[in-house]
């Protein structure tokens, strides 16, 4: 491999392949089919919520046992006794619903960060990582592995129309093989000796890599040819190469983008809307009331600005531009970066998640422990914390990533590590209080917005528990959400 190019550490939606995929798009005159103006779950005009009810999280924990809804609104928050005086004195007529014995509501939980135009194009993809082909799964699929891959790739090629390339994304190489590098160069393999004809393109969750087999790379040769953009002096050269780096690599993504056919690519756009929708239904039903977009290419925002005037369900919402969006997390772990007076106005979204998923990796790498995300010290130090669930690659969920917070497990780790010895960076853990106020208050703080409490006269936005979420033995993950309620 000396002399050749490596695949970049990280792989985000950032990346130039994205870019050059919204800038193919883009050449299309289509409008995108409507989506279902969906609805939010019904609130009565006056509404008494009756059982535990938490209004905020940090910096103290605070609840009560009634709230009183009318109009969208919080009315009243504080004891059983006091709302029925209300309600008396102005000879309101009420429907009570009374929570089960261990049930709560808190906040409406908010996803500060999200590609939207993005993730509603690589849904139509399939998800070839550890979550399903939905990315749904809350937990790591136990059998995780190449012959998952294999058995994955051989189904999907069988519900495709024959002109279609197979098209994937969110493959987790670091879980399959301790090397990266071995890692990558199996499942290039893999990839060319599965019995599937029709092109195949599947990009790495977390390297700048995609694996293609030979219909594929006959494709792009192709379109090199014919687009006076070939670097190669023969076709066997460029096969060579992309045999050797297991895969296309970096801006050479850029030719898979252009190769892609036209037709699939229309219907993907045509799509878009009806994908947003799905996006925006998975996200309620998770207790999500408020999205933060940063799509940042023209034509994601001109979508965007679309699909806004047609759905209401979820508002979406922008994080503030000031705010930090990357982290060197060694820096700071220094000792001079420790001595930095706490300051005002500094927020990060974190991605949590990679620390279950890639933390292994990271750990037995040595560029990998920049991304150790120490969200403690990063407290300590007067940033506004607050967490993202990762999706499209990782699942759609703040409850995984607060409970990924507080317990910063590996999750994928060698089976002789002891549980002590797969949290990463103990120090750093938050408490369930904070966590839980990371995907509450302080992601609204992210998007510059004053949700993420129940506060008397503001919006009634709040989630349904089925459990109490800081009860000893709650696990959050496990935690169904029964009803959601966003104004």
């Amino acid at each position: 491999m000396e002399g050749l190019s490596q695949p970049s550490a990280r792989f985000s939606l950032n990346h130039i392949f994205f870019d050059s995929l919204l800038d193919r798009l883009s050449e299309f005159s289509l409008i995108p089919e409507p989506a279902s103006n969906q609805t939010s779950a019904p609130v009565a005009h006056n509404q008494v919520f009756l059982g535990k009810i938490y209004t905020q999280f940090c910096p103290t924990v605070e609840t009560v046992e009634a709230m009183l809804v009318s109009n969208n609104k919080v009315v009243i928050l504080g004891s059983q006794h006091e709302i029925e005086q209300y309600i008396t004195r102005l000879d309101m007529s009420v429907r009570y619903q009374y929570l089960g014995e261990e049930q709560s509501l808190c906040p409406g939980f908010i996803e500060p960060n999200i590609n939207l135009i993005l993730s509603a194009i690589l849904q139509q993809w399939s998800h070839i990582g550890p979550f399903g082909f939905d990315c749904g799964w809350q937990k790591l699929m136990p059998n995780y592995g190449l012959n998952y891959i294999a058995r994955a790739l051989l189904y999907l090629d069988k519900g495709l129309s024959a002109e279609d390339w197979l098209l994937g994304y969110g493959l987790y190489s670091v879980l399959l093989d301790e090397s990266a590098q071995t890692s990558q160069d199996d499942v290039f393999q893999l990839v060319q000796q599965v019995c599937i004809d029709r092109p195949v393109a599947i990009l790495d969750a977390t390297s700048a890599i995609a694996y293609v087999n030979e219909a594929a790379l006959e494709k792009i040769y192709s379109y090199l040819q014919h687009h006076d953009a070939n670097p190669f002096a023969s076709k066997a050269m460029f096969f060579d190469l992309v045999r050797r780096q297991n895969g296309l690599i970096n801006e050479q993504l850029v030719w898979l983008v252009e190769a892609l056919p036209a037709r699939q690519l229309k219907r993907q756009l045509k799509s878009v809307f009806i994908q947003i929708d799905e996006i925006v239904a998975r996200a309620y039903s998770l207790g999500i009331t408020h999205m933060g977009t940063i799509d940042t290419h023209p034509f994601a925002r001109k979508l965007l600005n679309l699909y806004q005037k047609t759905n209401s369900a979820i508002s979406i919402m922008e994080p503030r531009n000031s705010w930090l969006q990357e982290l060197n997390s060694l820096a700071c772990l220094s000792e001079q970066y420790t001595k930095v007076e706490p300051a005002a106005n500094r927020s990060i979204a974190i991605n949590i998640g990679e620390v279950g998923y890639c933390g292994y990796d990271w750990v037995k790498s040595y560029h990998g422990q920049s991304m150790l995300q120490p969200c403690q010290q990063l407290m300590d130090q007067g940033y506004n914390v607050c967490l993202q669930s990762g999706f499209p690659i990782l699942p759609l969920s703040p409850l995984r990533a607060a409970e990924q917070a507080c317990s910063r497990i590996m999750e994928y780790a060698p089976g002789c590590y002891t549980r002590h010895e797969r949290v990463l960076l103990p120090d750093q853990c938050l408490s369930k209080p904070q966590s839980l106020n990371a995907i509450t208050k302080a992601a609204a703080e992210h998007l510059g917005s004053n949700l993420g409490t129940l506060k008397e006269g503001e919006t009634a936005n709040f989630v349904h528990l089925s459990a109490d979420p800081l009860a000893s033995n709650s696990n959050f993950r496990e935690l169904a959400v029964i009803a959601c309620y966003t104004n």
